[in-house]
């Protein structure tokens, strides 16, 4: 590997894995779109923002009971490959597995005891209450899945974790999943024209089991292939080592703003929110591709020490996320109520300003890269833990202040800050800890496209 030149090694990786992301992607968007749309026709505004809750409080619990062990087996997978260290890959799956499992079982039986008055008490939703067994389910679900999902990714099988992975990062949700739902919605509203919440969260969980059980057989069958490794290596494979990145975690900004609606605004003002917030995913569409690809990259030529060369091609692939990024915004910012009805429902175009706002916000985050990225996979994760707690946690206080007031707009403005605040610090602290720049470049993108030094 170390002798393949970068270009080559990214072109390949942009055409092999970033046609299965891109494809992946873009089934997974329209499905996505398929099944909100659906969820509009079979639930009422209220249920709707139940749903909206309820799917917040998941993404939420995988991404916090993973324990951060998604990106740490990214990272020590890659690593491992790349120094040619089978054995050290091997052992740091078995304690990924072990401690993701136990994870997910303490984070859903957690909820289980607690979810159904916490969400009675914060959000005043009895629909919600009603369904917290079906949603600890869920959470442990998606939990094994997206950890699963991101060893693939450590493998530089994209293709496997376009498939089959789940979100536990928070960002990408995989195909066999999001269409086994869109299907199940689809069958629901052909014969029965309406459903209740807890058949829509009973059919959520289903379809993440069963793409769990086939990934766990399919990775098996993938470690199976591996030789032990030497009974000495260094210090940082050790599973003290993976263990110590447990709790270094990086906390996103997300699912926060939904929270304080669902605290102090009706449940239909929350479907509005929520349903401009998952139409946002156009425009980071792009972004969410190539960081399905990048994260081995990343640790695996940082390791060799050719960060010169992992720079160019951070600095590229931002380049081609930007343009089209660039285009989902405008198409948002301008023509948001036209969207919002299309997909939804006219009871939805309440929502324009918020799509407007949001998208605005998310190009500031596809502008700076794979600035999170390049912190996480180089060792630097407790860096962008402690940047994000920080612009989260102030967004959140910002967001108590003037929900009241200015309501879901209000909200979506802090939003739109916050993103755009919280953006600008992780790219500059990505700079000053890994000496590279990961925001859009043209020369950098014509490099690539001539694969010349």
């Amino acid at each position: 590997m170390s002798g393949t030149s970068p270009v080559q090694l990214l072109r390949r990786r942009l055409l092999s894995g970033g046609a299965w992301a891109l494809g992946g992607k873009l089934f997974v968007a329209f499905a996505g779109l398929a099944s909100n749309a659906l969820l509009a026709r079979l639930l009422t505004p209220q249920e709707l923002g139940a749903y909206f809750l309820a799917y917040s409080i998941v993404a939420l619990g995988a991404m916090v009971g993973s324990l951060g062990l998604a990106h740490a087996v990214v990272r020590f997978v890659a690593e491992g490959l790349g120094l040619d260290r089978p054995g050290r890959v091997r052992r740091v799956i078995g304690l990924v597995l072990g401690v993701g499992m136990l994870g997910a079982l303490g984070t859903g039986l957690l909820y289980l005891v607690y979810g159904g008055r916490f969400t009675e008490w914060v959000f005043d939703a009895p629909a919600l209450a009603a369904v917290t067994g079906l949603v600890a389910a869920w959470i442990s679900v998606s939990i094994v899945q997206g950890i699963l999902g991101e060893i693939f990714r450590g493998f530089h099988d994209v293709r496997l974790a376009t498939i089959l992975g789940g979100q536990v990062t928070g960002t990408v949700t995989g195909v066999m999943t999001v269409g086994m739902l869109a299907a199940a919605l689809l069958l629901v509203w052909l014969f029965e024209g309406q459903a209740s919440l807890a058949t829509v969260v009973l059919l959520a969980v289903c379809s993440g089991g069963a793409t769990t059980l086939v990934a766990g057989w399919v990775l098996a069958r993938k470690v199976a292939g591996l030789t032990p490794g030497e009974k000495h290596e260094e210090q940082k494979g050790s599973p003290r080592a993976v263990l110590g990145e447990v709790f270094s975690l990086a906390w996103p900004l997300r699912n926060g703003d939904i929270w304080v609606l669902g605290a102090f605004l009706s449940q239909d003002q929350v479907a509005v929110y929520g349903a401009a917030a998952r139409l946002v995913a156009m425009v980071t569409m792009s972004l969410i591709i190539v960081n399905a690809i990048v994260p081995p990259l990343i640790a695996e030529m940082y390791a060799q020490g050719r960060k010169a060369e992992l720079e160019r091609a951070l600095r590229a692939v931002a380049m081609v996320t930007g343009i089209p990024a660039f285009l989902a915004a405008m198409a948002c910012i301008l023509f948001p109520a036209p969207i919002l009805g299309l997909v939804y429902g006219d009871f939805y175009r309440g929502g324009a300003v918020v799509l407007a706002l949001l998208s605005a916000g998310q190009l500031m985050s596809v502008w700076t890269g794979s600035c999170g990225l390049a912190l996480q996979m180089t060792g630097h994760q407790t860096t962008m833990m402690v940047a994000s707690i920080a612009t989260s946690a102030a967004t959140l206080a910002v967001m108590f202040a003037v929900v009241g007031t200015y309501g879901i707009l209000g909200v979506a403005m802090v939003r739109f800050l916050g993103v755009t605040v919280q953006s600008a610090i992780i790219w500059l602290m990505a700079r000053y800890k890994t000496g590279m720049w990961t925001h859009a470049g043209f020369s950098q993108l014509s490099w690539l496209v001539r694969g010349t030094g």
